[in-house]
């Protein structure tokens, strides 16, 4: 079984897709039962495969704990890191994790450490979703906990990414005994909701800057190779790839 998070989003319904068509067993994870319950219905119904549906919230470590509880006993052959936010305010979850930083990073380590053990050995693969801004802000310090003066909507979605991609490099070192590949996948800048920033300049954005954005389907591509690929401690985008950079 392949583990999608974020499953319900733009880009984590095309990698569905994308591995659907290749007769791959789906985990589709979101927050909404009722969204996600209409495409894993859709996905069985087109594909004919087997795809279930878990509840999850990222931002709960709470919903982290039951999903990887209710999986006890699945083997799993991938996870892919999807799911991802980028908030426009400052707002703490109830361990007092900043929520940006808290779903992008400290929830999807604490998912992959609790679901490390399902993984299937000489086969397994991690991916996680980083994103371009992780080359923005580079004398940014790269710490896992934000003061609300520190906030920055653009910064602390970046520094997320920072962080998530350095997780991924580490954990490609350390699971190479055995045999688990961990990838990172980047979309880059992918026509989604995600981009809408709340601002008068958003329909200027949606006229001349989301005609030259990728596709969700192109955006999916990268974590779709980023799991096919039998090399691990890479970065992959739609069209290319590379070594994670040691400087995280």
């Amino acid at each position: 079984m392949i583990l999608i998070t974020g499953a319900t989003g733009a880009i984590g319904k095309e990698i569905a897709r994308q591995l659907a068509a290749k007769r791959h067993p789906l985990i589709l994870a979101c927050r909404s039962i009722a969204k996600g319950r209409g495409i894993t219905d859709e996905i069985n119904r087109e594909f004919n495969v087997k795809a279930r549906l878990l509840e999850l919230d990222l931002a709960d470590s709470n919903s982290v704990r039951e999903a990887a509880d209710s999986l006890d006993g699945v083997e799993l052959e991938a996870i892919i890191n999807n799911a991802g936010v980028m908030n426009g305010s400052y707002r703490l979850d109830a361990d007092g994790h900043e929520d940006t930083l808290n779903v992008n990073y400290h929830n999807t380590r604490l998912l992959n450490e609790l679901l490390l053990g399902n993984m299937k050995d000489k086969e397994g693969c991690l991916v996680f979703t980083t994103s371009a801004t992780r080359n923005w802000f580079r004398n940014q310090p790269l710490t896992e906990e934000l003061e609300e003066s520190e906030f920055n909507r653009m910064r602390s979605y970046a520094l997320s990414k920072k962080l998530i991609t350095r997780y991924a490099r580490d954990l490609s070192a350390s699971l190479l005994p055995r045999g688990i590949r961990v990838n990172c996948a980047d979309p880059g800048i992918v026509d989604t909701p995600m981009l809408r920033m709340g601002r008068w300049f958003d329909p200027l954005t949606d006229l001349f800057f989301r005609p030259f954005c990728n596709s969700p389907r192109k955006g999916a591509q990268a974590a779709v190779s980023a799991l096919l690929s039998s090399e691990t401690g890479k970065i992959f985008t739609p069209t290319s790839s590379k070594p994670i950079s040691g400087r995280f």
